[in-house]
């Protein structure tokens, strides 16, 4: 969805190339990119991928496909702390779309699959909008259900947990004037099934000893101080999401600024904040370059503790903390992030287009209430090559 967003504004705000709309055969955009993800804890993932999609903006229709591979190698503190040396895994995922126009009404049916030795996701979903007042009001709306089958390597598959997701979506995006164009989307996800990490292990500390194991705690400390009980990790069975994004794009002469803001919320106790701004500078005829700096902040989820303590009973013994999280994306953190893009044709105009695009982003994350790190930087970097046949 935000990627059909971002394509409306960029096309509006007349940074897109191609051949005009009157194309008289079905035109072809195939496209390739490797993306690569590295961090200081120690996790690295390579993401070829590739996608095809034909259209015939005339006659009203699209079609397309795309799959991706994720080449996940890790050795991160979580996993030391685990007593698991090294970890690696590929995630195969893939999908297709269809989009059928007439009239100004505009239904896309989506369906995709992921697979992992431990996971298995398939979704489908469907999305309508509407051009009003001469295709500047396009009001759309649109869900997704998505079906999870959470494992462990060497656990029979009929003793897999299950997760299921229904994703809805509604909004416009709206012309201001020639040179302006906004969105405003709300975006609901339900979650219910099995949602904590079946490999995610809790250590437990005895009653009024919890506030002695300090932030970013090594887990050489973290062993020192804990009892010999490690349960795993545990997580309500529901979560419901809500999300407020706007969007608003202008042009004034050879540059266009976006800036995007999101609100969230959800049945956890999180409250989030993201925004993000982007410079897009025509520096030649066929070459694009943006700046991008990005802000998320967020509050930890209402049961989030660094370091969970058994509850004494009356009898002497002690129970485990029903809710306990492991996940210190689910406590209070702060990311900035900066990134530089590129986009150039390689081709003269006129003919057939060749694109190059490039992306880096360097990201610090601070966690100031978790267990082993309290900081990581990270490294995001993309090339592709692009090419439309009309």
């Amino acid at each position: 969805m935000r990627l059909q967003l971002t394509r409306v504004l960029v096309i509006a705000v007349g940074l897109a190339a191609g051949a005009p709309a009157s194309a008289k055969h079905p035109r072809i955009e195939a496209a390739a990119e490797m993306a690569v993800y590295t961090d200081t804890d120690h996790v690295t993932v390579s993401s070829p991928s590739g996608s095809l999609t034909v259209s015939d903006e005339k006659a009203g229709w699209s079609v397309g496909g795309h799959y991706l591979l994720d080449a996940v190698s890790a050795a991160s503190v979580d996993i030391v702390s685990s007593a698991s040396p090294h970890w690696s895994e590929y995630r195969h995922a893939g999908g297709l779309n269809l989009s059928i126009k007439k009239r100004g009404v505009q239904v896309t049916a989506t369906g995709s699959v992921s697979s992992e030795p431990d996971y298995l996701s398939l979704s489908a979903g469907v999305m309508l909008s509407v051009e009003l007042r001469d295709k500047n009001f396009v009001p759309f709306v649109g869900v997704n259900y998505i079906h999870d089958d959470v494992g462990r390597t060497g656990l029979d598959r009929s003793r897999w947990e299950l997760l299921q997701r229904a994703e809805i979506q509604g909004g416009m995006t709206f012309v201001i004037n020639r040179s302006v164009i906004a969105s405003l989307q709300l975006d609901v996800d339900l979650e219910r099934g099995y949602l904590a990490k079946p490999y995610r292990y809790i250590p437990l500390f005895a009653p009024g000893t919890g506030r002695d194991v300090p932030a970013g705690a090594s887990p050489a400390l973290v062993n020192d101080l804990r009892l010999d009980q490690r349960p795993l990790e545990s997580l309500p069975s529901a979560r419901d999401r809500y999300a407020l994004t706007g969007r608003i794009a202008g042009r004034v002469g050879r540059t266009t600024l976006r800036l995007d803001e999101r609100v969230y919320t959800d049945s956890w106790g999180m409250w989030a904040s993201t925004t993000d701004a982007r410079v897009m500078v025509d520096a030649s005829n066929r070459v694009l370059v943006w700046p991008q700096l990005r802000y998320h902040g967020q509050s930890a989820v209402a049961f989030w503790q660094r370091a969970y303590e058994v509850i004494p009973l009356a009898d002497g013994t002690t129970a485990l903390p029903s809710l306990r999280a492991g996940d210190r994306e689910l406590s209070t953190l702060h990311t900035i992030t900066l990134g530089l893009g590129l986009k150039a044709q390689l081709t003269r105009i006129g003919r057939t287009p060749w694109f190059f695009s490039a992306l880096v982003s360097g990201a610090y994350t601070l966690y100031p209430d978790a267990l082993y790190i309290t900081q990581r930087w990270s490294v995001f970097s993309s090339m592709g090559l692009s090419v439309v046949w009309e």
